[in-house]
Parts: C-alpha cells; structure tokens; sequence
C-alpha cells in the first residue's frame, strides 16, 4: 500500500484520456504518458475510470489491486488514497477500477461530485483518468471538466465519427455544467431545447444564440467555453496518410464543427505492443528508445506545452490579400513556402473523398470552402509573383505544415 505526503499545496492537473470507440489505446497511452511524466520528475497517479471494463493495471503489467475505485465509491473507505497502490515505477501510483461489481459504472450525482472534489485533493502534480469507451454522463463529465482532455482514435472511418461525435457530447456537457455553476442554466435549457428541434451540427455555435437572449451570460460562458481544446492523438498509424488525418481533423474540427482541437502526434503501429500487454510488462519501461516510444512521449511534451495561440490572421496593419492569408490559415505576410504548404494540406483535406471529411453531411461548405482556397492561393500567388526571384533563382523548400505551436517541415 502507497503511503501519500501532503506535500502539495496546489492541487493536480486533471488530465482525462478518452475517445468514444473502444478498443482504440487509450489505457496504453494513458499508462505510457503516466511513465513518461513521472520519469521527468512529476509525482503522478493513473486512476482507472473505466468503471465497466477497468484494465489499467494489466497494461502496467500488476496483478489486480487489492483495493480499487468501487471501494471508495462505496464508501468502504472515506479516503481514496487508502485504495492509491504502488506501480514499481518511481512517483507513479495507480487507482484501479472497479472490482467485482455490476453497479458501479453507472455513478450518481452525488458521488460523482466526491470523485471529482477528491481526484483534485490528491497530492500530485498530475491525475491522469483513463476513462471507459462511449459517450456515458460519467465519461463526458469526466472529460469535459479536466484540465485537459485527450481523444485517442485510430486512422479509421469509425473512429473519426464516433471522434467527432464525443467532441460534441463533451463540448454541450462542458456548456451544460458551467451553466449550473455560473448561474445561467435556464437560459441554456432554452436554447438546447430550441436546437433539438433544428440542430445544425455545430454546439458551439450556441454561444451566439445565447448572446441573442442574454449578452451578459455569452460573455461569462466564452473563456470558459473556450478553454475547452482537446487534444487528438492519432493512434497505430501504418502511412503518411494515417498520420497526415490528424492534422486534417484538426482543422476541420475548427471549421466545419466549430470546435478546436490541438493535433498532439502519431504513434506508429506496433507490433511489440500487443506483446507487451500479454506478457503484462509495460511498453515504454520496456522499450524506452523504439520510434513509438519516442512519439509517446512527443505527446505527453505537445500536451504538456502551454497553449498556443491560433494561427490565423491578428489584428494589425492591413497587408494586401489578408483575406486570402485568412483562407488559407495563415498569418498576413507569410512567405512563399508556407503559402504552397498551407494550400497543398488544405487541399488534400477538402478532396471529395477526405477521411477527415467523410463523416460530415457538408458537401455544400466543402466545395465553397475548396473554391475559397483555390481563390486565396492564386490571389496571393500573384501578389508574390511581383517580388519572386528572377526565373533560376527560385528554389522552393519542401513544403512546410503549419500548426498552432510554430511550423514543422512535411514528412
């Protein structure tokens, strides 16, 4: 048994890892970014949230735990740091999930309410939630109120649509709690209610609708509403193509569903994974210095990043074709080579047969938002083309991917 000191006086970061599909990884990137921070020194515990079906600990490779989530939940103890055990990595310790019980997955108000005001009081530097599959009230209440959320989804047409599917369940609980705390709830329940009779597929336009009824209470909601930016974590990719999804769900997230998520990185497909769990040994212990383990941990370090700000167009001396830099998600004054790579990525994503697109009922949007970019990059080559070097001294770099953290060379 873990015996805990009280040497924290800030309370933890919640981090939560979901995703909307089983079956996906989350336990093992759960269980490896759990390694990863606390080999960099932070005091970490894994709480299995998966209250149906909990595995955290076989993919740590531990035997069951004695003690687990239910007993506390069941107030078979008032402490919850009575059930924290020991993982044999240094500053890592793990809450197991339920033990032998048909009733817990389905928690009640009030004992989801205890979780979350315990999970916050334990002394870390991070909690990190692996919860269940699906879209339960007790997955989106725990997603959508941590510090930060992670979706671990597969290059594949499910797993994009169950994706955007919690994204936006997640996003309305997000809005459906912060209404009961900041005291606006009615005005909420009124334009929900107005939605479910002609809902357009985009939640977060709700703010605008809010703003019509009560300017005062959209002000309050907008921080908190967009503090929420998941991050997407694209798991066994196989090709560039797996990988390059990601990014393009980033983007789409943010136009077409009005949502933003931050692309956190691929992790390579694997099959040293599989053998892992089954001989009960944890992956990144195990193989510290294999490609996989080093996007593992890329993820935690893109998680662990302060938020960026966006990339697109800010306020400031008016350049010539802003509103074709602002098409193409650029900053005004780009130079060339982010132009070309700018164009060729979101080009790729509005293609008729985009993985990135394929859920969406949007063929309108995309083919004008597809003549938007063509537009936009035959604007702004002109406008360049004035200042090109002479014909033989233009050498294009590679094209260059454009995210909110900087820019990083294509693959």
């Amino acid at each position: 048994m873990n015996t805990l000191s009280r040497t924290h006086q800030r309370r933890p970061q919640i981090w939560a890892v979901g995703g909307g599909k089983g079956g996906t990884g989350k336990s093992l990137v759960a269980a490896s970014l759990g390694i990863h921070l606390s080999q960099m020194g932070r005091r970490v515990i894994l709480v299995d949230g998966d209250l149906g079906a909990p595995n955290l600990h076989t993919v740590l490779g531990l035997a069951p735990p004695a003690l687990a989530l239910s007993d506390f939940v069941k107030r078979r103890f008032e402490s919850i740091e009575t059930v924290v055990s020991e993982t044999g990595v240094p500053r890592l310790s793990l809450v197991s999930g339920a033990r032998n019980s048909l009733d817990i997955e389905s928690l009640k108000h009030f004992q989801k309410t205890r979780l979350l005001r315990v999970l916050m009081s334990l002394p870390a530097d991070v909690v990190l939630l692996d919860l269940g599959a699906g879209t339960s009230l007790n997955v989106l209440d725990l997603f959508s109120l941590a510090d930060r959320g992670l979706l671990v989804i597969l290059p594949e047409p499910t797993s994009v649509e169950n994706c955007y599917r919690f994204l936006k369940a997640a996003f309305l609980r997000r809005l459906h709690h912060l209404g009961r705390t900041l005291g606006y709830q009615s005005i909420i329940d009124l334009v929900l209610e107005h939605r479910d009779q002609a809902d357009d597929g985009r939640p977060s336009e709700i703010l605008e609708e809010i703003a019509r009824v009560d300017s005062m209470a959209a002000q309050a909601l907008s921080s908190h509403v967009e503090a929420f930016v998941p991050h997407l974590v694209m798991n066994q990719v196989r090709s560039h193509e797996d990988e390059v999804l990601g990014e393009s769900m980033e983007w789409v997230s943010e136009r077409f569903i009005r949502i933003p998520v931050r692309f956190a990185g691929a992790i390579p497909y694997d099959t040293t994974l599989v053998q892992c769990v089954k001989g009960r040994k944890a992956y990144l212990a195990e193989y510290p210095r294999t490609r996989t383990a080093e996007m593992l941990r890329a993820v935690a370090e893109s998680v662990l990043a302060p938020r960026a700000a966006s990339v697109r167009p800010f306020p400031g001396p008016w350049v010539p074709g802003a509103e074709a830099y602002r098409a193409l998600d650029l900053r005004p004054g780009a130079p060339q080579d982010e132009i070309l790579g700018s164009y060729m990525r979101l080009r790729r994503t509005l293609r008729s047969d985009s993985p990135a697109l394929a859920p969406l009922d949007c063929e309108t949007e995309r083919r004008a938002t597809a003549a938007e970019v063509e537009n936009a990059y035959r604007t702004l080559s002109r406008n360049l083309s004035s200042t090109a070097p002479r014909p033989g001294g233009l050498n294009l770099p590679a094209p260059i991917r454009r995210f909110r953290g900087g820019v990083s060379p294509t693959v």
